[in-house]
Order: structure tokens, then sequence, then C-alpha cells
């Protein structure tokens, strides 16, 4: 007989109304209780081939059902050092990690076992779960102290300070190393900062978790732009090896009106508000002019964060689109939130020109409606015009979340580097570039990717400078 399976009671996170939430940028997930967390740890089966299953569609291979075990037995400091040995922020990543296309989309309870249908949803909250341990431990003030390394001497230079940069410093730091972060903006945390919006990660988690690397003794460097204040090729002479992490921030479109006034990149957008408050303008120095209307271009999580963003900045919120929700790479449920609070998602929808008047502002978006064809190289079904569909939207604003691309300042000019032909990093599977101690991960790498993806990288990379540190040595 198969185990008995609770399909019935999944215990869903409690959130803030959605008449409630567009209203504040403060976060409107809550997050289980510990009676929450409890029972939906419960309801974990401990599969035996959890390695072919979550574990290996976590992207930071976490062991999930050991973690898991911990949580269902009351030991919750074991279940925290348990998520870091493979990933050292779990409040972070159980906010904002697709789960439901991973971990919890690898579930035996997503499935039916008997009769081998899927059961939607119905899969162990991991990231909630994940959450609920990182947030007991930071919440409750318990002091745990992170073991460290005898120290080795060496010294490593981290570029930019987003979830690829922090993971490796973590790693590295705690392997012996002198880490040293050279970050641009003001603030720690790259995308987690700048590009996520408040309402899904609130940044006194962000705050916590650099002063744990602080405490470790990774000493950061704001306002530094590698490329500008300081060259590659100085840091790389300093140091004894050096990590690139500085993400993909610089975006493109690339269609007709793209440089009229009232265009914004979402990068642009989400920095203005995340990073200088642009919400709070004029009490900020910062504003953000989104007019009346504005649209929306894209259907990932960027383009999800911008409309969470401009919903709450009192925006008629249009997202376009040109597939379908199934073949977004944002997660159901975001979809469903920014609809409950007003948000009107144009599916199918591919827009070929951005409209101004004799001014120079926007007006509108001229759109094509689309059809799903056959699939292309990414295995999804390709998006193909419908004859005649020709429709304009019209809106005082339009803000592009499509086409990010890694920034080349940092590495411009450095001979020898060998880039693919995106114009990444090119690496091998250790993560070394062609140059001589210099290692790269993150976005600066994939070209775009989640922020457990970048974790994961720099977790990855610090095992092999640690292991290049080493060999080095002797």
């Amino acid at each position: 007989m198969p185990a008995k399976i609770r399909y019935e009671d999944r215990n869903e996170e409690p959130l803030l109304s959605p008449r409630e939430r567009v209203k504040t940028f403060r976060e409107y997930a809550l997050g289980y209780s510990v009676s929450l967390a409890l029972d939906e740890a419960q309801r974990c089966l401990f599969c035996k081939d959890a390695d072919q299953r979550c574990i290996k569609a976590c992207p930071a291979g976490i062991d999930i059902p050991s973690f898991i075990r911990e949580i269902s037995e009351g030991n919750l400091i074991n279940a925290y050092k348990k998520i870091l040995e493979a990933n050292p922020f779990p409040s972070i990543c159980g906010r904002v990690c697709p789960q439901e296309k991973q971990c919890e989309g690898s579930c035996i309870l997503y499935y039916d076992v008997v009769r081998q249908r899927k059961n939607k949803g119905l899969a162990v909250g991991i990231g909630n779960l994940e959450k609920f341990v990182g947030d007991f431990i930071r919440v409750s003030g318990i002091e745990l102290r992170e073991e460290r390394e005898e120290p080795t001497g060496k010294r490593v230079a981290i570029v930019g300070a987003g979830p690829a940069g922090l993971a490796c410093a973590y790693y590295l730091s705690k392997l012996g190393h002198e880490v040293d972060v050279y970050e641009a903006l003001p603030k720690a945390g790259g995308v987690m900062t700048y590009g996520i919006p408040t309402a899904r990660l609130d940044r006194s988690i962000l705050e916590w978790e650099i002063r744990r690397l602080e405490k470790l003794g990774v000493r950061f460097f704001f306002g530094w732009v590698v490329g500008r204040t300081v060259s590659l090729k100085e840091l790389l002479q300093k140091y004894h090896a050096v990590f690139l992490g500085v993400g993909a921030g610089r975006g493109t479109l690339g269609i007709k009106g793209d440089t009229l006034r009232g265009v914004y990149s979402a990068i642009e957008v989400l920095t203005r508000v995340g990073l200088f408050k642009a919400n709070q303008f004029p009490q900020s120095s910062t504003p953000i002019r989104l007019g009346r209307r504005t649209a929306i271009i894209g259907g990932g999580f960027t383009a999800v964060d911008c409309a969470l963003t401009a919903l709450r900045l009192g925006v008629e919120t249009h997202v376009l689109y040109r597939r379908t929700r199934e073949t977004s790479s944002a997660r159901d449920e975001e979809w469903d939130h920014i609809t409950e609070e007003g948000a009107i998602v144009h599916w199918l929808t591919q827009p070929v020109e951005i409209l101004g008047d004799e001014e120079g502002k926007v007006v509108g978006v001229k759109c094509i409606r689309m059809a799903l064809g056959e699939p292309d190289e990414s295995g999804r079904p390709k998006p193909v015009p419908v004859p005649n569909s020709e429709h304009v939207i019209e809106c005082d604003s339009v803000i592009f979340a499509i086409g990010q691309k890694a920034n080349p300042i940092a590495y411009e000019g450095i001979e020898g580097l060998e880039l693919t032909r995106w114009g990444t990093v090119k690496v091998d599977d250790s993560f070394r570039t062609s140059v001589k101690g210099l290692f790269a991960g993150g976005d600066v790498v994939n070209g775009g990717d989640t922020v457990v993806r970048a974790i994961s990288h720099g977790r990855r990379a610090a095992e092999h400078i640690h292991k290049y540190l080493m060999e080095v040595s002797q």
C-alpha cells in the first residue's frame, strides 16, 4: 500500500489582502507561524530518491529532506545550519526563488502517486519552510557563531556585491581567506537591493545578512567602480585571486521609439525606487515619473517586479508579453498577485514600436497579436505574428524588462580575457576565466538568471578558488 499522502492540507503562506498590499511597499507575504511550519514539515515523505527529486532540482543543491526533518523534530538551529552548507541566505531564497519550477516542481506530492497525475500546488512548501528557518534565526536574536578555518594568508577580491559575489565572499571567508568586496553602488546586495521590490524582500533582511559577512571578516568598499576607480588589472596584481560577479545590469530594447521621453529600463525604475526611494519623492531627491498609465514589456520576474512597483506608485499598469502565462519564467503566484492588485496583462502581445507626440513624449505602444507555433531553440513554442492584428495600447511611459546584458566596464580591455558571442565572460567548469587568477560567476557568465543560480555559482566558484589558492601556495 502506498503511503497516505496529505494532498488536501498544504499550508499556504498568509498574505495581506490585495487592497491592503497595493497601498504599501512593506512585505505582503507574512510567513509561516511555528505551528504552520511544523505541520507543513510533517507532510514531507523524506523520499529515498530525493537526490533525484528536490535536491537535484535545487540549483544550490540544498539537502532539502534533511533540513525539513530537523524542522519536524523542532531542531530549527540544526535546520538552519544544514541549509547554510549549500546556501548562506535562506531568508532571501525562501522569498525570491521560483520554487514551483525547481524543488517544489519535483516534489512527489506534486503528483498523484497512484494515478501518476499532477496535483498542481500540493507539493511541500519548501520555499516557505526555508524562509521560516532563516527568519526564525534572524528574528529570535540567536547569536550563532559561524566557524572559520585558520587564516591562510591569501587575499581575494570580489568585484560586485550581488548574490554571486556575496556567496563567494561568505564561503571563501569561512575557508580562512581574507576577502575584500568592491561595489560600485552605495549598498551591497546587487539585484537583491536595487532590483527586487521591498514588497517581496525587506531590506532589513539584506542588512542583517551583510552584518553576518562582516562578522566573518569580509570587508566592503562601496563606491568603487572597477574599471574606473580601480582597474581589474590592479586588483589581479594586488590579490592572489579575483572573482568577477558584476551581474547583468545593462538593459536593451531595440525597437523604434525607445529613446522617447518616458521610456525606462527595468533596472532604472527598480533602482530609483528600491535604492533611492523615488516613491518618497520629494522627501527623497530621486523622482520617478511614470504618468497615469505605464506599459511594461516582458514576462519574467523583472516584469512582475516592475508591475508590483508601478501599482504601488498608483499607476495603471499594463504588462505586455509575447508568449503565454504557461511559457513565462515568472511564477504562477506572482501573476496571480499582480492581477489581484489590478494589473492588466496582455498575453500573446508583441510591441513593435513606441509612439510619441510632437514633444517626444510617450503616448502609446503599437503592438501585434501573436500565436504560438513550433518550439524554438529554448524548447518553448515560438510566437508568430497574427496577420492584420496591429493595435495601440495608450500609455504615458514604457518600462522594458527584457534584454538584460552584462556591463563590461569592469573587464573591458583586459588582455587575453575570452568572451562569449553574447558578450558574457567565458569560464570553464571551475569558473576560471582565460586570465590567470581571475574567476567569474552569476549573470556576468550566464547573461541573467535567478538569485539562487547566482548564489550557486558563488559557492562553487569559492570551492575552486580555494583549491587554486592552496595549489599556488605549494
